[in-house]
């Protein structure tokens, strides 16, 4: 299980209050199936944030870096469609290998407390490896995975779903960002399509950086 037990139930208490809101005031509320119709169009954002500008790699051919090269740790962001200003985050270490002449990589996710986004919760977890393509692009189907109620910003309450992570890995590999899709199962079932994520290279352990929440980095909501 990736996030701890506690983690995701947070994330779906705090879904819940969202969804009601959405059946209520449906009119006023992001349509999930039309965010994600335009995923042609966000698959080319993510390439540009990650081999452009920001991400290096730049120009056509191989974009994936070598092997041991983006390894280090990450701070990563998961926002859900219907909060995602105030995401889940976790403490993530990235490691690279070898794979049939590509690359592939693993991930250590650690929970982080919501109430100050540094302290860690619940136990580390690992996944993959994951195969990269040549052009960096990636799908990451993770297990189930279970966070812990304090890493929860929403409400607090454990959160339980399945989650598949699509986006790029282009050199140097700063910044990780993409789709997330999947679904959650406690304590509501719930559709995540829609749903993002970003992963910022920490390069002071002391000081992590802002959280962003998408490939277009928009910041998360400051801690009150």
């Amino acid at each position: 299980m990736l996030f701890s037990r506690s983690t995701w139930t947070k994330l779906a208490s705090t879904a819940l209050p969202s969804a009601l809101s959405c059946a209520a005031l449906l009119a006023g509320c992001a349509d999930p199936e039309g965010r994600y119709d335009d995923f042609q169009a966000r698959d080319t954002a993510i390439r540009e944030a990650q081999a452009g500008g920001d991400g290096g790699g730049g120009g056509g051919g191989s974009c994936t870096p070598e092997v041991g090269t983006p390894d280090g740790d990450f701070l990563f962001s998961l926002s859900a469609y219907l909060n995602p200003q105030a995401p889940i985050l976790f403490l993530t270490r990235l490691t690279t290998e070898p794979s049939d002449g590509g690359l592939s990589f693993s991930m250590s996710f650690q929970a982080l407390e919501s109430a100050d986004r540094t302290t860690p919760t619940g136990e580390p977890v690992d996944v993959g490896p994951y195969e990269v393509s040549a052009d960096g692009q990636f799908t990451a189907e993770l297990p189930t995975i279970v966070v812990p109620g304090n890493a929860n910003p929403f409400s607090g309450s454990e959160l339980e779903a399945t989650i598949t992570l699509t986006g790029a890995l282009c050199a140097p590999a700063d910044f990780v960002c993409g789709d997330v899709t999947g679904s959650l199962a406690r304590p509501l079932a719930l559709d995540l399509k829609g749903s993002t994520f970003a992963m910022e290279r920490i390069t002071d352990p002391g000081s992590y950086p802002a959280p962003v929440i998408n490939c277009d980095r928009d910041p998360a909501r400051p801690l009150p």
